[in-house]
């Protein structure tokens, strides 16, 4: 073999321009993802410890404290808020007024929260924590014919005079009405309340499933979730009892004799 023949060593080339911008741009990307990455981590620790401190005070004060709408609503929001009157039970509109006189139950203007599994019911938006919470798996929310709307006394905030009004029957897997929501007719206030009911069962639903068939590992949610259903599983014991209805109160009154009563 000739010397002419002897392959001389290559000399190693500089990358190209293009090769350049792409190495450059490969390391924006890593820089910027890992950046990404650190502050949502940040931000997951931040809204750990600001939920523990919420639970321990709602722990602390029995429910009294820790529990606000800012606190509930959390990272992630609610899937409902809105002002209604709410009625417990059943009863219709005169019944309900003879009972509202001899059991102490009339129908209120309270601040409505859906989120997680339950309906957070508040005296008002500033309220330190919800009055009661009412579970909403097995549940469904169904709109009343405008005849059959409980017209409140006072109007609703932002509502006019004039403003319409529905009333939302809130009832059980079998049909038994636990509440009775009125809401103003704005901006669809009633059928979103509706729409919301019905995705909350269906997640809680969802949950009981996967627990009861040891699937809890699949179970992922924000620390504000763990923590509404914490308060909601909480406060659903102080929701009020439900009021004797018409058939009940008249059951009860002894049986006329021959001279009546």
């Amino acid at each position: 073999m000739t010397a002419a023949d002897t392959p001389a060593s290559e000399e190693p080339q500089a990358p190209t321009t293009q090769q350049t911008s792409t190495i450059g741009n490969s390391r924006r990307r890593s820089s910027t993802n890992s950046l990404a990455g650190s502050r949502r981590s940040s931000f997951a620790r931040r809204g750990s410890a600001l939920f523990a401190a919420a639970r321990a005070s709602f722990v602390r004060t029995r429910g009294q404290s820790g529990a606000s709408v800012e606190q509930l609503r959390g990272t992630s929001g609610s899937k409902y808020e809105g002002y209604a009157n709410i009625h417990r039970g059943d009863g219709d509109f005169d019944a309900f007024n003879i009972c509202s006189l001899c059991c102490g139950n009339k129908s209120e203007l309270y601040f409505v929260l859906i989120k997680g599994f339950h309906c957070f019911v508040f005296e008002n938006e500033d309220s330190k924590s919800p009055k009661y919470a009412i579970e909403l798996i097995n549940r469904k929310a169904v709109i009343q014919p405008s005849h059959d709307t409980i017209i409140p006394r006072v109007p609703h905030p932002g509502a006019a005079h004039d403003t319409g009004y529905t009333t939302v029957h809130l009832e059980t897997s079998l049909g038994d009405v636990e509440y009775k929501f009125t809401f103003a007719n704005m901006e669809n206030t009633a059928s979103e309340f509706c729409n919301s009911v019905a995705v909350a069962s269906n997640d809680a639903s969802t949950e009981q499933v996967r627990k009861r068939l040891g699937h809890e590992n699949l179970l992922s949610k924000r620390a504000s979730m763990k923590f509404a259903n914490a308060v909601g599983t909480a406060k659903a014991k102080d929701q009020p009892d439900a009021p004797v209805g018409a058939a009940e109160v008249m059951a009860g009154m002894p049986a006329a004799g021959p001279g009546g009563y």
